[in-house]
């Protein structure tokens, strides 16, 4: 969409069409990144330049693991994270002049009522506004004794949110989310009004 104006305007097409990709906005140019990001077969990612309107094809400079990829945000212009949600839930920040990924701390464990033992989450959604990193909902795994034991899975409808740059992170819940929209989160996006004169 054009700023100034409420309209959409069409674009010219990837050079190389995507299935499973991932887009990112990186130092004011928007990149889509393959599902084989990471992989030895894929080396490239397809940035689109807003002022130039024009894709061109770049050596990837994304070096994600399938576990990091659906859950990448940007901060700011240029400081990225994710959360790896196989096991720890660990969130990690890059390093932009070493390209290096490295430990800023991890999403804390879910404690249910009735429930003896804290829980890891899986499946939440994650995303930044201003300088805040959120966890949305997600899903976890709740062992049932009664009879032969079970697992049943819980929807979270949690809400959990840090300062990723205070060391060590310091979460807080804030309302939760509504309804029905609770559980897996497949995609999450925030949105900003900006005002214009």
């Amino acid at each position: 969409m054009t700023s100034g104006s409420c309209r959409w305007e069409e674009l010219p097409p990837m050079p190389s069409p995507q299935l499973d990709c991932l887009g990112l906005s990186y130092k004011g140019e928007f990149h889509v990144l393959s599902d084989l990001v990471g992989l030895g077969e894929q080396n490239t990612s397809e940035v689109f330049s807003p002022s130039k309107k024009t894709w061109c094809t770049v050596e990837d400079i994304w070096p994600f693991s399938r576990a990091m990829h659906f859950a990448v945000q940007v901060m700011g212009d240029d400081q990225v994270y994710t959360v790896v949600d196989r096991g720890e839930s660990l969130v990690k920040t890059r390093d932009t002049e070493k390209g290096e990924w490295y430990n800023v701390g991890s999403v804390p464990s879910v404690i249910l009522p009735y429930h003896s033992r804290a829980l890891e989450a899986f499946g939440y959604g994650v995303c930044t506004l201003r300088r805040e990193l959120y966890v949305l909902g997600g899903k976890v795994l709740k062992w049932e004794e009664y009879g032969a034991g079970r697992f049943d899975i819980v929807s979270l409808d949690v809400v959990r949110v840090c300062n990723p740059l205070e060391r060590p992170l310091k979460w807080r819940e804030i309302r939760p989310i509504c309804g029905s929209a609770s559980g897996s989160i497949l995609g999450c996006a925030s949105l900003e009004e900006i005002c214009f004169s």
